[in-house]
């Protein structure tokens, strides 16, 4: 029998990087108080917050705008409080701009805001996200919507290579089955721009085996550090670029200084 794994694009993406930091986190389970937690994503998660709540008021209001995030900020996540109100300023910029152009709030009606969505189990896999919003338009485009609050702004073709909006197509179509279009839309708040993304039946499928098949690993991989394996032996740790900005950097002995 083929045991349930339950993949978010978070980690899929966190395996194609590095299996170790993987490892770390789902089989390990090291602990919060030994993650580093970075400042911009405090700052990111501040921003997701506010824009949550602004999405289920009926109109828009900076005031309240303002508000929520002055209520939701962190303040003693930072280092000092220099580096917290350079990080609330980033903060209140990022929804200055949406507020200017505000995508997710056009005709049509919403679906969902922060919803937890989870596919039927293949082959043992369940996927999950949770997208900042969906939205199903007048000429019956189901969109689901996420928000960026960094600077990177990739193209079209870089976001289909991406775990989080083929996983993202697939959950729109298994919660609204049966609409002729789905788009997935990346609104960058740093710059008020927006890159829908869409895949065609042939890509979603593909996609669909392509995590099967990293999920396979995954149990493979289990079953080896069940059987004695080192982790880092049955999870190959990647070092390079990314330990960086890794939340393991201060348990990894294979990080990259």
């Amino acid at each position: 029998m083929t045991k349930k794994l339950n993949l978010s694009p978070a980690s899929v993406r966190m395996w194609l990087e590095c299996p170790y930091a993987f490892a770390l986190d789902r089989v390990a389970k090291v602990p919060r108080t030994q993650r580093v937690i970075t400042p911009q994503m405090h700052t990111g998660r501040a921003v997701h917050t506010v824009l949550e709540q602004i999405a289920k008021q009926p109109e828009l209001s900076a005031e309240f705008a303002e508000s929520s995030l002055e209520r939701t900020f962190s303040w003693d996540a930072y280092a000092d409080r220099a580096e917290a109100e350079v990080a609330f300023q980033t903060a209140r910029e990022r929804l200055a701009t949406w507020l200017v152009t505000p995508y997710g709030r056009e005709a049509g009606q919403l679906l969902a805001v922060e919803k937890m969505l989870r596919s039927p189990e293949r082959d043992g896999l369940v996927l999950s996200g949770r997208p900042d919003l969906v939205r199903i338009y007048p000429d019956d485009t189901i969109e689901v919507v996420d928000h960026k609050s960094g600077l990177c702004t990739p193209s079209a073709e870089e976001l289909k290579g991406e775990p989080q909006a083929a996983i993202y197509r697939i959950l729109a179509e298994v919660h609204w089955p049966g609409y002729p279009n789905y788009r997935v839309t990346f609104s960058y708040l740093a710059t008020g721009t927006t890159v829908p993304v869409q895949f065609g039946r042939e890509e979603v499928e593909a996609w669909w085996e392509f995590i099967l098949d990293v999920a396979e690993r995954i149990r493979k991989a289990r079953a080896q550090v069940e059987g004695d394996l080192h982790l880092e032996e049955a999870f190959e740790p990647q070092p390079g670029a990314r330990c960086a900005r890794c939340m393991f950097r201060k348990v990894c002995t294979f990080r990259s200084v």
